[in-house]
This record gives C-alpha cells, sequence and structure tokens, in this order.
C-alpha cells in the first residue's frame, strides 16, 4: 500500500495560540532588555516584534510532509529532512529517530507529533493520529537494498 504525499498538523486552535503568543513573548523580551541595557527603545521594539512575528509564523506553519523518499519536519526553529530508510521509530514522546549512514543515532522533536504541556492533553487523539501516520508511513516504504541483495 503506497501513501500519498502527505501534510500532517497540530490542531489549528493550538497552533494559532502558540502562534499569538510569539508576539506577547517578544514584546516582554523586548521589555527585558530595556530593562537590562541602555538601547534605544524603538530599534529595540521593532528588532523582537519582528523576530516575535517570523516565529509566530513558523509556529502556525510547523507541520510534519511525508514525501516519496523523505521525511520533512518543520518546526518554529528549525526545519529537517530525513531520508525514509534512515527513520528508525517515532516513540510516544513525539521525537523522530533515525540514523543516517555516519552511524550516529539522531532525533529531533515534532511539534506535530506531540502536544505541548499547556493544551492539557486536549486533542490527544489528533498527536496520536498523527505519530501512527507517520509509523504506517515508515513501514509501508520500501524495502532495503540488502534485502533485496540476499533474495536474489
Amino acid at each position: 500500500m503506497r501513501h500519498a504525499n502527505r501534510t500532517l498538523r497540530a490542531p489549528a486552535l493550538h497552533r494559532a495560540v502558540a502562534a499569538l503568543a510569539s508576539p506577547v513573548v517578544g514584546y516582554f523580551v523586548a521589555r527585558l532588555i530595556l530593562e537590562l541595557a541602555t538601547l534605544p527603545e524603538i530599534p529595540v521594539y521593532a528588532a523582537c516584534l519582528a523576530l516575535a512575528v517570523l516565529l509566530g509564523y513558523r509556529a502556525w506553519a510547523a507541520r510534519v510532509e511525508l514525501r516519496e523518499g523523505s521525511l520533512r519536519v518543520h518546526n518554529t526553529l528549525v526545519s529537517t529532512t530525513v531520508a525514509r530508510e534512515h527513520v528508525r521509530r517515532v516513540p510516544e514522546n513525539g521525537r523522530v529517530e533515525w540514523q543516517d549512514d555516519r552511524r550516529r543515532p539522531s532525533r529531533t522533536l515534532a511539534e506535530t507529533l506531540r502536544a505541548p504541556w499547556w493544551t492539557m492533553r486536549t486533542s490527544a487523539s489528533t498527536y496520536a493520529r498523527n505519530r501512527e501516520e507517520v509509523r504506517s508511513w515508515v513501514r509501508t516504504g520500501p524495502q532495503s537494498q540488502p534485502d533485496e541483495e540476499a533474495a536474489a
């Protein structure tokens, strides 16, 4: 069974709260910087709020893209691409664990696969469904080369 390219997202309300909280946090960071350092107010507020709006947009756009041969995780701070054959598992804590050719295990947290603490377990079924969709995508992927060579 082949899965078509698919995009998984957290519930819209959770993404909206995270996105709208970013400018509020940015404002308070600007206030803190102004209290700690003698800097001009307008550039500090502008820089902090611009960064906060950018992070708010990234929080709203957080997603996991399941492509034909790779998994792309877009989080608030960073985006990561992992080849399907390198993905080892997706545990309940919402991390994607993989091991590439360097033989060094790595993991990244996917905001789409784990509810933030402030959601108080609302929409837990959506996050569980997203984790299971990624697990299914990994299981149904093409077999690795050594298995094909052993069969020949």
